[in-house]
């Protein structure tokens, strides 16, 4: 498909730099600042984490949008233990050309730029090797070693961070449609995509629908969906295997509510945590509240997918309309189908091989370059039907 962007390397190197814009003729970046009124909710050590509650993060507009702004945008939101957008830009930079309009990549609690010297390279390395000495845990790397401590230690943060997120979004989306979000007028509405754990996220903005803010609201879930039966995060790239199964066991539990959210915060926190609890366990909410969703709500699921199950995912959102694209590996969807190893070893020929192929993350790999068309093409049409593309 012509004008899609398979490798933003000049946009790559500006993000990478922290340069505040990039204008090629085609598309700008900004960095938008958001403070975060949310830090309450969190476990009492993390809420003083400043990178956590006032942060920038990434838009990218083309450079012909309307001097007024635009009247819809489209906000991403990652996946798990996500440290860098690199593998998000070009699906940004291909919206924002495709729509005509911004695309805002949000990160969620903790995660991209809203983590602290905490996870710096050294620390996760000498945490990873902590964590491998342990019994029987395997998947440890450098990559997921602190994120795999924290949930070790408390896998409420994975609900409580969720909550900040979730209330963080309603923010973003009450100040976009506000006017108060450059590249946006007044009454400009958000649709949402979510990879991975982010389609839970923007799963759960469309099923509670505070105050009627998402009443035509649509969202694309991009290898996400499934219930817990159908979700496997131990990976090098996600969490090792010790908190894998820690955190499952907690969220098997169902008292997640009852145990994670002080009574300051439990009323507000009540329905977007139950509807949580519902995907989760393919409630009956869920059944019902999917007839009235099924129209708004598209499934991108990739069957060679170890993380998220596409046909526990598919089942569980039934009758959501479900595109099925054959990908490469769930972390790196669009990068390699070289599956990844579970033991971390840089003397090793398996972990080379995966740095090798990954090392390009901000690249669409030829071989992935129809799908990624046809994923730009199905998930513009969805989203934003009878948009007419930009000349």
């Amino acid at each position: 498909m012509p004008g899609n962007v398979y490798e933003p390397d000049r946009l790559y190197r500006l993000y990478r730099a922290g340069g505040d814009s990039v204008d090629d003729g085609r598309y700008r970046l900004r960095r938008p600042r958001f403070e975060s009124r949310w830090n309450g909710l969190l476990v009492p050590v993390d809420r003083d984490v400043a990178e956590n509650r006032g942060f920038n993060y990434l838009m990218v507009e083309p450079v012909d949008l309307p001097a007024g702004g635009a009247d819809e945008v489209l906000v991403i939101f990652h996946g798990l233990n996500e440290g860098s957008y690199a593998r998000m830009l070009p699906w940004a930079a291909s919206f924002a050309l495709r729509l005509g309009i911004p695309v805002i990549l949000f990160p969620l609690s903790f995660h991209v730029g809203r983590r602290s010297k905490l996870w710096s390279s050294q620390d996760q390395t000498r945490i990873a090797t902590q964590r491998a000495a342990l019994a029987a845990n395997g998947q440890t790397s450098p990559f997921n070693g602190r994120i795999s401590e924290r949930l070790s230690r408390a896998p409420e943060r994975y609900v409580l961070g969720g909550l900040q997120s979730y209330f963080d979004a309603v923010d973003l989306a009450d100040r976009i449609e506000a006017g108060d979000h450059e590249g946006c007028k007044a009454g400009a509405s958000a649709r949402f995509l979510g990879y991975s754990a982010g389609g839970y996220l923007a799963l759960i903005l469309l099923l509670d629908d505070p105050g009627g803010r998402f009443s035509n609201g649509r969202a694309a879930l991009f290898a996400s969906g499934a219930p817990l039966d159908g979700i496997r995060p131990g990976s090098l790239f996600i969490m090792d295997d010790a908190a894998a199964n820690r955190l499952s066991a907690y969220l098997q539990g169902r008292s997640f509510l009852l145990d994670a959210v002080d009574d300051r915060h439990r009323k507000l926190v009540e329905a977007p945590a139950r509807w949580l609890a519902e995907v989760l366990i393919h409630g009956e909410g869920l059944k019902d509240r999917m007839e009235i969703l099924r129209d708004r709500l598209l499934l991108v699921v990739n069957p060679a997918d170890r993380v998220i199950s596409a046909e526990r995912a598919a089942w569980n959102l039934h009758p959501a309309h479900v595109l099925r694209l054959d990908l490469g590996v769930h972390e790196f969807p669009f990068t390699t189908g070289d599956p990844l190893p579970t033991v971390y070893d840089r003397r090793g020929a398996a972990t080379r091989t995966m740095i090798r192929n990954v090392r390009n993350a901000h690249h669409i790999s030829p071989a992935y370059r129809s799908a990624f068309d046809r994923f730009v093409h199905d998930v513009s049409a969805f989203l934003f039907p009878g948009r007419p593309k930009p000349a």
